[in-house]
């Protein structure tokens, strides 16, 4: 297979995943995973093309997977992950992942394929973008509907109840977390690609991401897009010229913000009111929040309950600080040391008690699932690829949303779980950041600049 073809043929499946994945759910059987392992089988069909492709172009790999130090520390990272498998708890759970949650070590494994995936790949900006402003246009209006009591698909035995927004993920914080991501985008389009449709989009996805009632997405959102103001501000400051577009962005955030306080009764600044409250509180109980303080300040589902997990979760790690206990395999050393102290979480809307599954703060998380340096590395290598995107942003507006998009969701990930239905698509974005062929773009004027010299 020649370069052009294999290029086209990767394009398409990063297109696939970011663009049609997010549709993917199968509403049948009441005790059925509909949400999280129908995308996973959709990841791990993508991610095999993308190694068939691969393998078809075999004397053009070092074009698509090189050894650079993003990939080497991903690598890095890919072989602590492989070692944490020999101290897991649950070995098998570690690879294949827990139920309802597929998130193991086969699940990861296409994030990363995702991810070396988009840096093959030229950032193909109008097809991309404009997929994005309308899948994720459509999926926000299947979540308003089911905010305000209309989902003519089956529920589960979980989401049998809920009246909150939460479409095709599964739940109302991993649909924040994908609107976190794909907002900067839809704004981008109709700010600097004066696309009067992609308005409506961002109307849609703001009203979408407050039905959601999801602090942790609101904070990633507020920081997602003060990254755009400051990005766009710094490197493409064409102000006099977009003030009209940027002035309707903010009078379409401010409306749908009141629009939807008025008629929730209130609910959106009781919401962000409880911010304060649960950190008052904590405060006040010395940092040392029991499951007895949680109850009976009123805030079990969400910020109280992550103060508590937290200051659990470091014990554990203090426990095994070098190899964790194996991915998804927190639940279980979590109820043996503390089970007698077992936060009664809420699930969206539906109390049930147990121990947590997972940290509810991404680096935490990895830090007590697969140890500490496993953390370092992921850390030091998300730092390495946004110096990439830093180094593009110069050249091209389009990673501005990109590099935004990335910014909040790291934001609202100290307060969420990375879960299979939203985390491949931050992955390819992290990708897309660091693509190779805008290294190979200014390699090529480099050696025009020489040769007219």
């Amino acid at each position: 297979m020649d370069l052009t073809t294999a290029k086209q043929r990767i394009d398409y499946l990063v297109f696939a995943a970011v663009v049609l994945v997010p549709f993917i759910f199968f509403p049948v059987g009441k005790n059925a995973d509909y949400f999280y392992a129908p995308k996973v089988y959709a990841l791990v069909v993508i991610t095999a093309m993308f190694l068939f492709t691969l393998l078809l172009s075999t004397r053009s790999l070092n074009r698509f997977i090189k050894f650079d130090r993003i990939n080497l520390l991903l690598f890095l990272y890919f072989l602590l992950l492989l070692i944490s498998l020999f101290f897991a708890h649950d070995i098998k759970m570690a690879i294949l992942g827990r139920a309802y949650r597929v998130e193991g070590l086969i699940t990861l494994t296409t994030y990363f394929l995702l991810f070396l995936a988009a840096r093959a790949v030229a950032l193909p900006e109008k097809k991309l973008f404009m997929g994005i402003t309308i899948s994720a246009a459509l999926l926000s209006i299947y979540g308003i509907a089911q905010y305000y009591g209309f989902d003519p698909l089956p529920r589960d035995f979980i989401r049998g109840g809920w009246k909150v927004a939460f479409a095709t993920f599964g739940n109302p914080n991993f649909f924040g977390s994908y609107l976190v991501l794909v907002i900067p985008v839809v704004l981008h389009q109709f700010i600097i690609g004066k696309k009067n449709i992609a308005g409506i989009g961002y109307a849609l996805l703001i009203y979408a991401l407050i039905c959601t009632l999801t602090r942790s997405a609101w904070v990633g959102i507020g920081t997602g897009l003060a990254a755009y103001g400051i990005l766009y501000g710094y490197f493409y400051n064409n102000f006099k010229q977009d003030i009209l577009r940027i002035a309707v962005s903010l009078l379409i955030t401010g409306l749908a913000i009141v629009v939807f306080n008025i008629s929730a009764g209130n609910i959106f600044m009781s919401r962000v009111q409880s911010i304060s409250h649960d950190a008052q509180t904590v405060m006040k109980s010395g940092q040392k929040v029991s499951e007895d303080v949680i109850n009976k300040s009123g805030a079990t589902e969400s910020g109280l309950a992550r103060f508590y997990i937290w200051s659990k979760m470091i014990e554990l790690i203090k426990e095994k600080p070098m190899t964790g206990y194996g991915i998804e395999n927190l639940m279980e050393p979590f109820g043996e040391k503390f089970g007698s102290e077992s936060v009664s979480q809420r699930l969206g809307f539906g109390k049930i008690s147990r121990p947590p599954d997972k940290a509810h703060n991404e680096y935490m998380n990895i830090a007590a699932s697969t140890g500490i340096p496993s953390l370092l590395v992921y850390l030091v290598f998300i730092g390495l690829v946004m110096k990439a995107g830093w180094i593009r942003i110069r050249h091209s507006n389009a990673y501005v949303p990109l590099m935004a998009a990335t910014i909040g969701y790291l934001a609202q990930a100290f307060f969420n779980i990375s879960v299979a239905s939203v985390a491949y698509i931050f992955w390819v974005f992290l990708g897309l950041i660091s693509g190779y062929d805008f290294d190979e773009a200014a390699n090529d004027a480099g050696h025009l600049i020489r040769d007219e010299e």
